[in-house]
């Protein structure tokens, strides 16, 4: 894209990728799908699952499932060359296929389509189907951020910079110890996916309109058809519980959102100019439509935005099931859109990050700098001593604490400060100044974290290879899901009938 595009980046050395400005532009310049449009490809399948199960249970005819399948080849047809569109006159994606059937095969072909279901189970149907496919397109996306970010690590194993509490210097950590906080967080959301996908994967074809048929359907057939796990038994709740799938993967992008904001917000405070422990590259960044100097991570306050967005929508879809009777209630309507704008919204977050973590500038000189200011050492000596001279820990943090406000000047903790604070507290203690020196050098401070999970280098390098084992049998795991949907979809693409 050509920064001639927009107003500003003229002093940028890179120009901004689309990905970019249109996450950040949002819906600013884009605009929204009919909501049925998106679930056309998922309702087509729905068709042809049910048509082919009609024809095996000797429900409808031969020619009349020939003719019928017949005309969903040529929707899909249509559908993949931008040619079929939804009439909103005839209210639902799901009448539009129909309306198609009947106009092209004849009113007694597409009035048979509808036999032994309601469009209450359609749409239940439709939905899962579509959530259950962003559920693996997340998952992908989420699993190359994590490789991404483990790559980095694995090269900044002995970078250190200062860890933080309360937004101040708190204790020396590594950019690779870091990174890994972000990964195994990521990895949490890997896992509500599975749970939130074997919940939504169950079939609800076949509820019809929440009390069954006395037609002599096949739901087992359906369900292999179609890819799911198992069938949702009871047909009343599958109904009933519509808004649950929607909601089950809504609270995914809520605690994901919130992960990728940390991280966002991090990234916003360690690239600030005054600290630039980091740089954010100019892909990444968009520019000031008046100051022509800036370079703003927008990217990263969007995102922190959007988790608000998803926090928001989530709670209106617990509440639009609050309360209703048993059975299909139109409120439901709703949650189909809540759920497709969170997706919409939040689904190209983990490719920004990815972009941006690939081309991050570390800055480790910078990093180190900042780790001789704030008395990052404090709690370590505070260990070390207590370890050697049969002190209290409590007893050492006290010596500490004096030892830092006689240091305040220097930023750094050093020995007359710590003899000056012995003497105070009439302490029977000697210094081994060749120790008390290792502690101001970040690294040797590291290193003597030596348990599990810790910034030491080797640690991290452990966790790092733990968390490559994960991510290697998460990717297998959604790739094996991926590929039974895959498998189902195409056996009913080419079903013969007859």
């Amino acid at each position: 894209m050509s920064t001639k595009e927009q107003v500003w980046g003229s002093h940028l050395q890179f120009s901004a990728t689309d990905t970019n400005v249109l996450f950040c532009a949002g819906r600013d310049v884009l605009s929204l799908p009919m909501a049925d449009h998106v679930l056309l490809p998922y309702d087509i399948w729905t068709n042809r699952s049910h048509c082919i199960m009609l024809y095996e249970e000797k429900i409808i005819a031969k020619e009349t499932a020939q003719k019928i399948l017949s005309a969903l080849h040529e929707i899909e047809q249509q559908m993949h060359q931008g040619e079929f569109q939804l009439d909103p006159a005839k209210e639902d994606v799901h009448y539009n296929i129909e309306s198609f059937v009947t106009q092209t095969q004849g009113v007694s072909i597409g009035g048979s389509m509808h036999t032994g279901r309601s469009r209450n189970d359609q749409t239940s149907c439709d939905i899962r189907l579509f959530l259950r496919q962003e559920c693996l397109h997340l998952s992908g996306a989420l699993l190359s951020l994590c490789q991404v970010m483990l790559e980095q690590a694995s090269q900044h194993l002995h970078t250190t910079l200062p860890g933080f509490t309360h937004h101040q210097p708190a204790m020396v950590t590594t950019w690779g110890h870091w990174l890994c906080s972000y990964v195994q967080s990521i990895l949490r959301d890997l896992e509500r996916i599975e749970h939130a996908y074997s919940l939504v994967n169950r079939n609800p074809l076949g509820a019809a309109a929440s009390f069954g048929t006395s037609w002599s359907i096949n739901r087992e057939r359906t369900t292999e058809l179609l890819g799911f796990a198992t069938v949702e038994i009871n047909t009343l709740d599958c109904i009933s519980s519509r808004w649950e799938n929607e909601a089950q993967v809504a609270q995914v992008y809520g605690f994901l959102m919130n992960h990728l904001s940390i991280i966002a917000q991090d990234l916003l405070f360690l690239s600030l100019p005054y600290i630039q422990m980091i740089q954010i590259h100019d892909s990444f960044v968009t520019g000031s439509s008046i100051m022509p100097q800036k370079k703003n991570p927008d990217f990263a306050e969007v995102i922190k935005s959007k988790a608000s967005f998803v926090h928001g929508n989530l709670a209106s879809l617990f509440s639009i099931s609050k309360g209703n009777i048993s059975g299909y209630n139109r409120d439901s309507q709703m949650t189909k859109y809540i759920i497709m704008d969170i997706i919409r919204e939040c689904k190209n977050a983990p490719e920004v990050l990815q972009g941006v973590f690939e081309t991050l500038t570390v800055f480790p000189q910078r990093m180190q700098h900042h780790c001789q200011t704030g008395f990052l050492n404090a709690v370590d000596l505070a260990d070390y001593l207590a370890k050697t001279h049969s002190l209290s820990f409590r007893e050492c943090y006290e010596l500490l604490s004096i030892a830092v406000k006689y240091s305040e000047k220097d930023g750094l903790i050093s020995s007359s400060s710590l003899e000056k604070a012995i003497q105070e507290l009439g302490l029977q203690v000697t210094l081994d100044q060749k120790e008390i020196t290792q502690f101001s050098v970040p690294s040797y401070i590291v290193a003597q974290r030596t348990h599990t999970g810790s910034p030491n280098p080797k640690k991290v390098e452990e966790s790092i290879h733990q968390m490559n084992h994960l991510i290697q049998q998460k990717t297998k795991y959604f790739q094996n899901l991926q590929k039974q949907i895959d498998d189902a979809k195409q056996y009913c693409i080419s079903y013969q009938v007859g």
